[in-house]
């Protein structure tokens, strides 16, 4: 007697299908899964690298600071420390030159300001003295910046100590620039639109020539 060969019914390969075509669905979706956090990775990567380069370019910046005025455009001298609302603006030590290669001084004009476009730039003058026309350089340090904030640390007339939101203080408006004091700390806060806070303190020098 022949044996009856049976192959599958249709149901069987309906079945078969429904679970090949599951398992592809499955594996499609842990496929952009992990590239989706490898994306994330990334860039929260980027994104503390971009920190941590911050954090030391305002080290450099800051622990450098010293009480030297420079000239502005039209030959008027600004204090060494200039802080208003909108940024703070200072003179540094350690602006590299190799060799003395290039005709200028080591010592250097930065500010730190917030521009149009909620981005946090570090701008600098190829002179320490400018003149009119001499063009600044930005750089963008960090974006997507809610606030930057900044405050001064002085010692009041009566003794105590406290936090300004502006430098130089009224007090010292007519004390000429070369001999205005520092204030003894700056606090410096960038707020993030994501909530997070960059805070740090930096203390400063003590001016020779202040009154």
């Amino acid at each position: 007697m022949r044996r009856r060969q049976r192959g599958f019914t249709l149901l069987e390969v309906v079945i078969a299908v429904a679970i090949f075509a599951l398992m592809f669905v499955l594996a499609q979706m842990a496929f952009h899964e992990s590239l989706n956090n490898r994306d994330l990775l990334g860039d929260y990567l980027g994104r503390q690298e971009q920190h941590q380069r911050l954090l030391l370019t305002l080290s450099q910046d800051f622990e450098q600071m010293i009480a030297r005025p420079a000239r502005d455009g039209f030959g008027d001298l600004q204090p060494a420390l200039r802080g208003t609302l909108e940024g703070v603006e200072f003179t540094r030590l350690g602006w590299a030159n190799p060799f003395a290669l290039r005709a200028r001084s080591e010592q250097q004009r930065v500010s730190y300001l917030l521009d149009e476009d909620k981005s946090l730039i570090r701008r600098t003058w190829p002179v320490l003295d400018v003149i009119v026309g001499t063009e600044p350089e930005d750089t963008v340090l960090l974006e997507q910046v809610k606030e930057l904030k900044v405050r001064y640390l002085d010692q009041g007339e009566n003794g105590d100590w406290v936090w300004l939101e502006r430098w130089p203080d009224v007090n010292l408006e007519q004390t000429p620039p070369l001999y205005q004091r520092l204030p003894r700390s700056v606090e410096l806060t960038i707020e993030l639109e994501d909530g997070r806070r960059i805070h740090r303190f930096f203390r400063t020098v003590v001016n020779p020539w202040a009154l």
